[in-house]
This record gives C-alpha cells, structure tokens and sequence, in this order.
C-alpha cells in the first residue's frame, strides 16, 4: 500500500510539471507568433477586378475578368488580416479610365489612390502590375424575339383547352452586344410538365437562358401561363358539297352529295354548333391543272367554338355528263 502511495505522488508531480512545461511553452510561441508578426514584410496580393460605374449602354466584351497584382510592404498582422478579406478591386469607369480605339485604358498611376483606400493605413504599395489594363467594350443593342413555351402537358380522358395556352409576355428583349444577340431567334421556357390534367391553369414559369453568354441579359425573367380547361366532348354532322368554278357549259355528276364531318367541342359549347358553321368545298380549277378524276374535298369551319374537325371521307368521284 505504501508502494502504491509513492506512485501516485510521483505521477502527480510529473503531472504537474508537464503541465508547467506546456503553459511555458504556449506562452514562448505566442510570443514568438506576436514578434513575426510585428515584423515589415513585402508580399503581393492579387485583386480581381470588378466593374464599377460602367455605362449602362456599354459592355465588356472580355472572356475573363482580369486582375492585378498589388506588392505592398506592412506588418504581418496586417498581411495576415488579407487572407480573411474579399480580394477584390472596384476599378471605377468613371474616374479611372479613359476611353482610346473602343477600349477602356486603367493605368495603374492614376488607381492607386483607390487601391491604398482599399488597403487602408499602415500600407506602403510598392508596385502595380500590370500597370495597364486594356478593356474592349461594344454598345448594347436590343433585339426583341418570341417566347417559346417548353411543355409536356396531358389532358385526363375527355378534357382539354378551346384556345390553347395563353402567355404574357409573348416576347421579351435581348440585351446585349449586336454579334451574339444577332444568333439568338427565340428564348424558350422552362420546361412544363403536367400529367392528368382536369382544372384550369394558372402559374408563372421562369425563362431558360443559362446556355447563353453571361453577357446578355433578359427584359423578363419569367412569364405568366393561363389556360382554360373543359370536358370536351366529339359530335357529327352530314355536310353538303359545294362545287367551284364549274363553267355554265359543264354538268357534271358527282359523289357522295355530302360527307360526314366529325368535331371536337368543349360539353359547354356543344348545343351551339351548328351543320351551317361547316362548309365542304370542291374547286373545279383544281382537277383541270392536275388532271385527277376525282376531287379533293376542303373543309371549312367558321365556328371559334370547334377546337378541330375531319372529314370522314376525303376524295369525291365525279362524271362529267
């Protein structure tokens, strides 16, 4: 027991002096760490550039945003505050650069001021580099181009839309440098799928243009998709033909002397359509230039409540007497 005893004591000593020894230690390199860091170093920093005040007509036709290297002379402790900093520079148009042959000039002379603001006190800039910076620009043209709507829509059994899809707005302007908007003819929706669809449609769709150049910019950003949904239903009629041009010194025998004609209209509409909104027509002219001995029967439905219709038959026999 009394072995044990001593153990302990001993282990608690070298515990203890250990402990000593570590605080000892940490207090010698934070020393060590506050007098490097005390010290006058030079070292360069790269700023990327940003765009600031740049007309809003004009545009930047650079493939990559450039960036300069700044080499100062300060303290470590603030050497040390930079690499936690957003490294970036705000090259202002207005003040900083002139205008030579369709480009921006930045000539590092006239920035550094901004650059010792952005760097704040206690920092001495010892060079630029590159001290010129060259920015091709071109003025902004607007082309205006048609809205395609991307969708995938199915209707449940029975039901549909009489006028389709409506969407405002229809078009939307282009914004950018005249030689990529000139190859751009429409912008496109995101897509739009709907599965079984019964009620009436109502949202709002965002546009997809993430393909193109980041240089170019939309009027809109998303549209707005309307589309009234009913039960449909399918009705038919016999319809009369109607000979064209047949000269007063022909007579002619022709059949059937109507066709069926099958429609497609919304339950609420139905009772309105009548066998007088269908007209089926045979053109005489027609089978004199292309020599056919039959006729080829054109229907014609003047009725904005039937969403579509087909004739039964589609060729009409005829003897000339």
């Amino acid at each position: 027991m009394l072995n044990s005893l001593q153990t302990k004591l001993g282990q608690s000593v070298k515990s203890k002096k250990l402990n000593v020894f570590g605080l000892f230690f940490l207090l010698a390199f934070l020393i060590l760490v506050i007098t490097k860091l005390s010290d006058t170093y030079v070292e360069t920093i790269p700023f990327k550039i940003q765009y600031k005040n740049l007309p809003d007509k004009n545009i930047i036709t650079l493939d990559s945003i450039p960036s300069v290297n700044v080499t100062v002379s300060t303290h470590g402790f603030k050497l040390l505050s930079y690499y936690f900093q957003n490294k970036n520079y705000q090259l202002d148009f207005e003040k900083n650069t002139f205008i030579k042959d369709n480009n921006y000039v930045w000539i590092a002379d006239q920035g550094i001021y901004d650059i010792k603001q952005h760097l704040g006190n206690n920092v001495d800039v010892i060079s630029v580099k590159p001290d010129t910076l060259i920015f091709p620009f071109g003025t902004l043209s607007v082309k205006k181009v048609p809205i395609i709507l991307k969708s995938e829509i199915n209707f449940a059994l029975g039901y549909d839309t009489l006028n389709g899809f409506e969407i405002t707005p229809d078009s939307v302007n282009i914004i950018g440098a005249q030689k990529e908007i000139d190859t751009i003819n429409y912008v496109e929706t995101k897509p739009f799928n709907l599965e079984n669809v019964k009620t009436n449609i109502n949202s709002n769709l965002g546009l997809e243009f993430s393909n193109s150049s980041d240089k170019l910019k939309l009027s809109e950003s998303s549209i707005h998709i309307i589309a009234q949904v009913e039960k449909f239903t399918e009705g038919t009629f016999d319809v009369p033909i109607s000979i064209l041009n047949l000269p007063n010194t022909i007579e002619l025998n022709y059949f059937p002397k109507q066709i069926k004609v099958s429609y497609y209209v919304s339950l609420n509409n139905y009772k309105d359509v009548k066998p007088t909104d269908f007209i089926i027509e045979c053109d005489y002219s027609d089978v004199l230039k292309s020599g056919q001995s039959f006729f080829k029967p054109k229907l014609i439905v003047n009725s904005t409540q039937v969403k579509s219709a087909r004739m039964k038959q589609n060729k009409v026999e005829y003897i000339i007497k």
